[in-house]
């Protein structure tokens, strides 16, 4: 057949509509997903305009809201501790053997620095009220209350190392310090950066207080004297969230509006349970007779008080209408509990250490989540470490050893073109964290030691410190044991005979111990 009776039909084709559906739910502009704001500004420009606001507001919580004072709390303890970051130094020779006498001196020195000054010594707090370790707790509540810390390093200090440290608050680095420099620098939120990489040049420091409020003159009406320092001299801690970020926001800006939520819900909760046990009562009269009660409030308005235990008779015709207030609700345990799970999830602590409830937990559930929350406080001390324990103690270092004593010579007397290999030798421990169950965390650290897949040292910063201290206790106990004339039960590290396998009764491990030595004693 000739066209165009054999012209072939065109074929519909089926397409999947939803094809056209497919898509990213979080990025669609309706009515139930428009919680986005249109801005896209840069990280500057969202911290400049919340910052103040964020800092207010985080001091009102860690003030007067519980749940935001025992979280900073949580952390200075978890990640601080009640000794502090410790150094421990780890310098070698060439031939890889530690320099001892070199370690225990820089070691001694830091130690010596790290005191409070008194009529005698001048140590590293310039105001002369803290120790290093209290300098370690207030910078820390900075960055996690304010979301930022600064720290003037003075070098050249009348003291013996020749340098001092001097807290300041984050107030004094003004957001509203913005500027174009005709150097090519430009001014970010009182912070002087190069244009293109966004260094740090220098920190422009408000040194203006206002003696009638006692604040710093941050207002443009007042204005203030801001110094230039230069950024060798600060050290600014802060979290970076975001890239391209000049300043750090206060650790519980997430978790801010769920706890102020809370604590008005509770204030609420309270007033009502307080006037349901009050049991306020109402009296009505249908025969129009007045009623005169125990007195008169406002002229006009009837009361009557009846004290506990009393009963009181009414005219005739009146009636008592009790006002019955259901509070506390049934749902209000289970409400508090899940609105302070959210917060803790937000602050990455477990719920049972920032409400210290332990109600139906198990075993299981606290050791999943100590596991998990000890992962985080380690991070928090990598990172605390690296911005601000390490950069202080290069400085020391550096003053140490050009800083000359009374007598001429240099504080710190080692090599100053050894500089890099004291450097590069400090090593720093945190507090460590105990095992959950100790004696099963015990077995499986021996069984692991056995089996060579992890090591003694590894054992050591566990528990917050390091195997040549660890050894050099062990060393000094013996000496001290042999002092007084005293045989210790057990070896530590000892010989078969004396050892505790993991599955064995560590009493019945005494025993035998006591048994060998007293067949000694009678050979």
């Amino acid at each position: 057949m000739i066209w165009p009776f054999n012209k072939r039909k065109e074929e519909k084709k089926n397409v999947n509509p939803m094809v056209y559906k497919r898509s990213y739910t979080g990025a669609e502009s309706s009515r139930l997903y428009n919680w986005q704001s249109s801005s896209d500004r840069s990280a500057d420009g969202e911290i400049k305009s919340a910052l103040p606001i964020l800092r207010r507001r985080s001091r009102e919580l860690i003030q007067n809201e519980p749940l935001a004072k025992r979280y900073i709390s949580l952390l200075n303890t978890q990640v601080i501790g009640r000794q502090g970051i410790k150094l421990q130094m780890k310098a070698r020779n060439d031939d890889s053997t530690l320099d001892l006498p070199a370690n225990g001196m820089v070691e001694e020195l830091w130690s010596q620095w790290s005191r409070k000054s008194n009529p005698m010594y001048s140590g590293c707090d310039v105001s002369g009220k803290f120790t290093f370790l209290d300098i370690q707790r207030q910078v820390l509540d900075a960055v996690v209350r304010d979301g930022e810390a600064l720290i003037y390093v003075h070098e050249g200090r009348l003291n013996p190392h020749g340098i001092q440290l001097e807290l300041l608050t984050a107030d004094r680095l003004s957001i509203e310090k913005n500027d174009q420099l005709q150097n090519g620098n430009i001014i970010r939120m009182g912070i002087e950066q190069e244009k293109r990489t966004r260094r740090p040049i220098a920190y422009w420091i408000n040194v203006t207080e206002n003696p009638i409020y006692e604040s710093f003159a941050l207002s443009p009406s007042i204005a203030g004297t801001f110094e230039r320092i230069p950024a060798d001299r600060i050290i600014h801690v802060f979290n970076s969230e975001r890239m391209e970020a000049s300043r750090g926001i206060p650790w519980m800006a997430s978790a801010m509006p769920h706890i102020k939520l809370l604590q008005t819900y509770l204030e609420n909760e309270v007033v009502a349970s307080s006037l349901a046990s009050a049991k306020i009562a109402t009296l009505s009269n249908n025969s129009g007779d007045e009623y005169v009660g125990s007195g008169v409030e406002d002229s006009y308005t009837p009361l009557s008080s009846m004290e506990a235990g009393s009963i009181e008779q009414l005219p005739a015709g009146w009636e008592m209408n009790p006002l019955e207030f259901s509070h506390p609700t049934s749902q209000f345990p289970s409400m508090v509990e899940t609105v302070i799970q959210h917060i803790a999830s937000g602050l990455s602590v477990p719920y049972s250490d920032l409400s210290s409830d332990m109600t139906g937990a198990s075993y299981s559930s606290l050791r999943q989540e100590a596991l998990q929350s000890r992962e985080y406080y380690k991070t928090v001390q990598t990172w605390f470490v690296d911005q601000f324990i390490d950069p202080v103690f290069q400085r020391w270092l550096g003053s140490a050893l050009t800083t000359n004593d009374s007598d001429g010579r240099a504080v710190l007397p080692l090599p100053l073109e050894k500089f890099d290999k004291w450097s590069a030798g400090a090593s720093w421990y945190p507090r460590g964290f105990e095992g959950v169950d100790p004696l099963k965390d015990s077995n499986a650290k021996q069984v692991g030691l056995r089996n060579g897949f992890i090591s003694l040292q590894d054992v050591a910063s566990d528990r917050g410190t390091d195997l040549e201290s660890l050894f050099a206790q062990h060393q000094q106990a013996k000496s001290l044991a042999k002092q007084y004339g005293i045989d210790l039960a057990f070896e530590p590290y000892g010989t078969p005979h004396q050892s505790v396998a993991p599955d064995s009764d560590p009493l019945s491990a005494v025993s035998k111990v006591s048994v060998a030595m007293a067949e000694e004693d009678e050979s």
